[in-house]
């Protein structure tokens, strides 16, 4: 096997794996401490990373202005997110809340449009619409005569979570600084926002063996360690067919969630994923190629 797929792999087991650490981490951690806790290690983590690969001078070359900047990203992709995501996860079924929050592609083309200046097309705009149908039929589970059973709370919060990592994704791609150092500054500006917080409701709280379990799966292994693995992997292979293989995620998540929370896989999810992920399919579709041949030259107009 390449490395390269050995990397993606990696990340791609751990990132499957969200849905299930945070559900069973709701059930002892607030939101808040949650958010805390899987910031700051993945913070530390990232920094002896970077430590370890020679990247921290690094720190010295940003302006104060490029690190405010990546501050608001942190606030946008990585603290906001989490909230958001946790909230759902409170609030709807574990399959639900990851298919849904499975937006983000999709919606990353909205917000290219503007900051982008990507134009939109009638082959995006179905792509959305068929996105959004695979979350109407996830969140009603099929049931769409008996809207009152909807946790509308829930799925906004999971389309508003997959909202703020697509907009941090469209802004991520100007930031030119090292990933790595931006991705530690990130999550350090997460923790540090969100601990006065933490102080004022809740306090210092003394994590039991499983609570810190999950902390470090998430903040070392779900979020710093696969970071470092996908740069990896896309340091070595191809990124466009590596990109693709990060739309196994959801499914990997499906099979944790079966056999870790022990929740039965609804047909809905999977038909509602389907929908998702054709429109993901949709709208990466390459553009049509008119052939125009003509005596002694061959023509070509793209559409």
């Amino acid at each position: 096997m390449k490395r390269e797929y050995l990397f993606a792999g990696i990340s791609i087991l751990f990132w499957g794996s969200t849905a299930s650490v945070m559900t069973l981490m709701a059930d002892g951690l607030s939101s808040i401490a949650t958010t805390f806790y899987n910031s700051l290690v993945a913070a530390g983590f990232l920094f002896f990373l970077n430590l370890f690969t020679r990247r921290l001078p690094l720190l010295r070359s940003l302006s104060i202005r490029v690190l405010l900047r990546l501050v608001a990203l942190g606030l946008i992709g990585m603290l906001s997110v989490s909230m958001l995501l946790y909230y759902g996860l409170t609030h709807l079924k574990a399959q639900q809340a990851f298919i849904i929050n499975y937006l983000w592609p999709i919606l990353i083309i909205l917000f290219a449009w503007p900051i982008l200046g990507q134009r939109m097309t009638i082959r995006k705009t179905a792509a959305l619409l068929l996105s959004f149908l695979g979350v109407v039929i996830v969140a009603t589970e099929g049931d769409l005569s008996n809207p009152s059973q909807l946790d509308t709370g829930g799925v906004l919060a999971c389309v508003l979570a997959a909202s703020c990592y697509a907009l941090f994704s469209v802004l991520n791609l100007k930031v030119t600084c090292d990933k790595f150092v931006a991705t530690m500054i990130y999550y350090t500006a997460s923790a540090l926002v969100i601990l006065p917080v933490l102080l004022w409701t809740e306090g210092v709280l003394a994590l039991t063996l499983p609570q810190w379990g999950g902390v470090l799966w998430m903040g070392a292994l779900s979020n710093g360690l696969s970071y470092a693995t996908w740069a990896m992997a896309m340091d070595r292979g191809d990124p466009a067919k590596l990109s693709n293989l990060a739309y196994l995620t959801p499914f990997i998540s499906l099979i944790y969630i079966f056999f870790v929370l022990h929740e039965p896989i609804h047909w809905t999810s999977l038909a509602g994923l389907f929908f998702i992920l054709l429109g993901v399919a949709v709208q990466m579709l390459p553009k049509p190629k008119m052939q125009n041949k003509i005596p002694g030259s061959l023509a070509s107009k793209e559409f």
